[in-house]
């Protein structure tokens, strides 16, 4: 049976201008009388949230305060800015001069902080703290995206009132929006979030204030910013800190380090994976290749629960059992959660499995790490019928890199592959390993990562593939293998499973 959650949300951000100021701790410039609810940065998603506070942050490719009056054409009733430093350039500071009278105009509020992006924080904890929101926190160096929308599955998504981040957006820009835009309905939040550095977790544990903790991994993701593998673990750890007294950590119960984080906090410890005295044990994985999917059974404390679940690899059995652990600590029974993913569903990009003309194409060209891209070969390998990989390089890995691309060759060269495609420079040990792993020269492929090099690759892809074969194409997101998958479902004419 399924447990109260508290108070749904309801109410505006602020009634006006001058208790925004309040909120923010900032200054009001420009007084407006419209009530302000949610949030945006993007002058052109402010439609999507008519009445809502444009934050208006400085980026790498703009400064929001150039779009500050579009936002104000576009429904916002309040901008919150920066305190101007006088570094501003001639365009940010005729944009601020035009401000303050579109402003008053639509009746909206400009509210000037020392800090825009710390404003946006604030705003979102203080709005969290105003209800007893059931927030589920999610972290880890792989598997974050999937787990969470896996939870989001088994909690019984939007139709119970469950809701989460966005995407990808699990920092200290796309959390708060994300609470600070959930609707009147929202009962549950669960939120991705991600780290570079020490202290970021806390951080968004300090604004979204969890009472569920999951960690999915700890990898070399980010290494070479976090400070190596030991800040990773550091970091990940910082959720499980950050969790009540009376609140649930999920833990993968197949890593270590993870399973180190539970003596972190005060919270009781669940632990979900292949390890026998899990309390959510993965009993088996196969996939079922007529369908792309993949059976799971997993022994819970309410009995056995048999899952299908609509992605295709053996690998995503970790995230089904930690979904079904967190459906259990919200009240959800395993037997319905089970059923619910049935239903679930992925991003593009993160093995989502496409056929054309006859041939499999996993893409997983969203990210990739060591364990990952060991769990996707490791499918590719159980796959019938021939096994082409077209891989790129792991970023962000630090001292690690070399050794790390070396030994994912190697795994390549284990997996009986008809040919293996490697892109670009970095990734160059891939080739090395898969070589020393004993697969012959004329089986591995090196091709520059530029249009010219993935042109070559869909050609060599298609002259030698036929139906019934399946090509893995994955890398670091900064390698833009979807061009690939782009290409060869032209090429060869398929759809979207």
């Amino acid at each position: 049976m399924q447990t109260s959650v508290g108070r749904r949300i309801h109410g505006p951000l602020a009634l006006d201008g001058v208790e925004l100021a309040a909120l923010l701790n900032g200054e009001v410039r420009v007084a407006g009388a419209r009530k302000i609810r949610g949030a945006a940065i993007d002058s052109r998603l402010v439609g999507d949230t008519p009445g809502c506070a444009f934050f208006a942050l400085p980026g790498a490719r703009t400064d929001g305060r150039l779009h500050a009056v579009a936002a104000l054409h576009a429904g916002a009733a309040a901008v919150v800015i920066s305190r101007a430093d006088g570094s501003e350039s001639a365009e940010v500071a005729e944009a601020l001069r035009a401000l303050d009278d579109a402003a008053k105009s639509a009746g909206a509020s400009v509210v000037v902080v020392p800090n825009a992006l710390h404003a946006l924080g604030t705003a979102a904890t203080a709005w969290r703290a105003r209800f007893d929101l059931e927030v589920i926190g999610v972290t880890g160096s792989v598997g974050k995206t999937t787990t969470k929308e896996f939870i989001m599955a088994a909690l019984g998504g939007v139709a119970e009132g469950c809701y989460s981040t966005p995407g990808n957006a699990n920092n200290e820009i796309g959390l708060p929006l994300a609470l600070l835009n959930l609707p009147d309905e929202a009962t549950r939040f669960v939120a991705e979030m991600g780290m570079y550095v020490l202290g970021d977790i806390r951080s968004l544990c300090a604004i979204a204030q969890p009472r569920i903790g999951v960690v999915t991994a700890v990898d070399a993701v980010h290494a070479e910013r976090a400070g190596g593998i030991a800040a990773i673990e550091s970091g990940k750890g910082e959720l499980i800190a950050a969790l009540p007294a009376d609140g649930q950590a999920i833990l993968a119960a197949d890593d270590p380090r993870v399973v180190a984080m539970g003596s972190r906090g005060p919270a009781r410890v669940r632990t979900a994976g292949r390890a026998a005295d899990a309390d959510v044990a993965i009993r088996d994985a196969h996939l079922i290749e007529r369908s792309s999917h993949t059976s799971v059974l997993l022994a819970t404390t309410e009995g056995e629960v048999q899952l299908e679940l609509p992605v295709f690899g053996a690998h995503f059995a970790q995230a089904a059992a930690l979904a079904i652990a967190v459906a259990q600590a919200c009240g959800v029974s395993a037997t319905i959660a089970g059923e619910r993913l049935h239903s679930a569903s992925l991003p593009s990009g993160r093995a989502t499995t496409q056929l054309a003309g006859g041939v499999r194409i996993i893409d997983d060209t969203y990210n990739a790490a060591p364990r990952s891209m060991a769990a996707a070969l490791a499918t590719l390998a159980a796959c019938t019928g021939q096994r082409f990989a077209v891989l790129g390089a792991m970023g962000e890995l630090g001292d690690g890199s070399a050794a790390a691309h070396e030994a994912i060759g190697r795994t390549a060269a284990s997996s009986e592959l008809a040919m293996l495609i490697v892109i670009g420079s970095e990734a160059d040990g891939i080739a090395e390993g898969a070589r020393a792993g004993g697969m012959s020269v004329e089986q591995i492929l090196r091709l520059p990562a530029d249009a010219a090099g993935l042109a070559a690759a869909a050609g060599m892809l298609g002259d030698r593939v036929a139906p019934g074969s399946t090509i893995l194409v994955k890398a670091s997101r900064s390698v833009g293998l979807e061009r690939l998958v782009e290409t060869l479902m032209k090429q060869l004419g398929g759809v979207t499973q």
